[in-house]
């Protein structure tokens, strides 16, 4: 680290002025330092502050060492790395696509001279910046959904991410002999879905073992996006994949079926490794499709796939075309959800309320429902509006928190007329409250909380997903009557079904189609004939 690398180090431990960081730095930047010294001391430096969350400060580090280096490659290398800090600190920098532009360069350059190590590393920058959760679940539309041959144009000018996309030697298609009977999940990190369906095929009578590879010391260098990117172009290269560690090979060998529970570093590492000789089947949920997984997945390799709504499939089938010109086989299949057991007796009070789950996210649009309340309440100051999840915003990208804080000044000028409720592990029953059900967000997969709502018997007023509009959008998941493009139409409908929505026809009608459509009852035997049988 070096002996200005220590002293920041400590001067960090102790809460002292980060100014004093910065101001230590920029005196060892003049000193005269090695190219490969100063890109690998910035990156140091840089990370001691993004780990205690000073991204700002990381990106001044880099900003500065960027100025000072001599050589053109060097600029490149550190512009990338201060670009992702900026983007960490929610300051999209102005010459983010400038930089893309460059690192990709750089990464044929290098690819040209031989250097497969230095391309992918490359690679990797470009395709950080291009798909950073900033740009995509933050404040602002996704670049990709608004215009995906604006936002992929640059990626296919280069010759290092057509040799990456190659797929020089698919693997032989295994045969299904019988129903599987041995199940392998494979997952990384978020278990919101794994368990419950571990869980399930276990007590009907499938053998299951669940790996969590974000676990997996031994693979943690491999699934970073550099490692998985490195491994995908040399496998578009010359067709090499990377070795199955010794310590899965009997979970792959046991197996009669793999299946993948998102579509993210987990179902890229299964896709590219030696040694998967049974089917591979992987669920990819909205997450996934913004961000470079799909791209790098060798799609020959996975024999199914289930998207959990049309829109979402659109996507990834638009961004990744490994996928359209292989064979898998492609379903559209909603998540698990058991809606029989959410319909419920409404409460009087039903009759005025409308509700939010899971509210606190950007995404979600909150301030859209506030609009629909205002409309409302015009005519009839009694409507209120129940925001069902946790008080506290949960989103963590700093460019959110303007996002946050006007909607909480709203939310406190309305009063008694918004009540958040806080975490609640039974939304069947918060959900008697409420005789109608909003969909507000910008964009979702098939949204699980307006379809709880929905099958608690609450008249469904979904917006049009704006992000995914031209992707199908809601439209493409839901009955159209379901679907409203403003604030005021919503209203509307809601109004067509007074006095008492939750008794409407409509919400009837809604209730039968929801039970009827998705409910996990219904939908699992569509589930176990892709994931088990021949």
């Amino acid at each position: 680290m070096g002996i200005v690398g220590r002293a920041l180090d400590g001067v960090l431990r102790l809460g002292a002025a980060r100014a004093a960081g910065r101001a230590a730095w920029r005196a060892h930047l003049v000193v005269p330092t090695r190219a490969d010294v100063l890109v690998d001391s910035s990156r140091q430096v840089a990370k001691m502050y993004a780990d205690r969350g000073h991204h700002a400060d990381a990106a001044a580090v880099l900003r500065s060492a960027e100025v000072k280096a001599g050589s053109p490659e060097v600029r490149i290398e550190l512009a990338a790395a201060r670009a992702l800090a900026e983007l960490d600190a929610g300051a999209p920098p102005k010459d983010l696509l400038a930089v893309v532009d460059a690192a990709l360069g750089e990464a044929d350059r290098h690819l040209d001279a031989g250097d497969v190590g230095q391309s992918a590393a490359r690679l990797a920058d470009a395709l950080g910046l291009a798909y950073h959760p900033a740009r995509h679940f933050g404040a602002d539309p996704s670049p990709l959904l608004a215009d995906r041959r604006a936002f992929v144009e640059p990626f296919e000018r280069s010759s290092a991410l057509k040799a990456l996309l190659d797929d020089p030697r698919p693997r032989r298609r295994p045969e299904r002999r019988g129903r599987a009977e041995r199940m392998l999940v494979l997952g990384y990190d978020n278990r919101t879905f794994i368990d419950p369906i571990v869980a399930e095929y276990r007590a009907s009578g499938v053998e299951v073992r669940a790996l969590d590879l974000a676990t997996d010391l031994g693979l943690r260098q491999g699934l970073s996006l550099r490692g998985l990117v490195e491994a995908r172009l040399r496998y578009g290269l010359d067709g090499t994949r990377p070795p199955l560690p010794e310590h899965l090979a009997d979970d792959l060998a046991w197996a009669d079926v793999v299946f993948v529970e998102w579509g993210h570093r987990a179902l890229v590492w299964a896709s590219l490794v030696r040694g998967v000789e049974c089917p591979v089947v992987a669920r990819v949920h909205r997450y996934e499709a913004l961000t470079p997984m799909p791209l790098l997945t060798v799609w020959s390799s996975v024999e199914r796939a289930v998207f959990v709504a049309e829109p979402i499939r659109a996507v990834v089938e638009a961004t990744a075309p490994g996928l359209a010109r292989s064979s898998t086989e492609v379903s559209v299949i909603p998540n698990r959800l058991e809606l029989a057991r959410c319909v419920a007796e409404k409460l009087p009070e039903a009759d005025r309320t409308l509700a939010l789950v899971g509210w606190n996210k950007v995404v979600k649009d909150p301030a859209w429902a506030l609009d629909v309340l205002a409309a409302l309440r015009v005519t009839d100051e009694r409507w209120r509006l129940l925001l069902v999840g946790e008080q506290k915003p949960a989103d963590s990208l700093e460019a959110s928190f303007d996002y946050h804080e006007e909607l909480t000044r709203r939310i406190v000028k309305l009063r008694d007329a918004v009540e958040v409720t806080g975490f609640a592990d039974d939304i069947p029953t918060v959900l008697r409250r409420a005789g109608v059900i909003l969909s507000t967000s910008r964009m979702e997969g098939t949204h699980e909380g307006l379809l709880v709502g929905v099958a608690s018997g609450a008249l469904p007023v979904v917006r049009s997903w704006p992000e995914l509009r031209g992707w199908g959008g809601a439209a493409a998941v839901f009955p159209q009557d379901w679907v409203v493009e403003s604030p005021q139409e919503a209203a509307a409908r809601i109004l067509a079904a007074t006095p008492s929505p939750p008794r409407s026809e409509a919400a009837r009608e809604a209730q039968r189609w929801a039970l009827s459509e998705m409910d996990w009852g219904v939908v699992r035997p569509r589930f176990d004939a892709v994931l088990l049988d021949p």
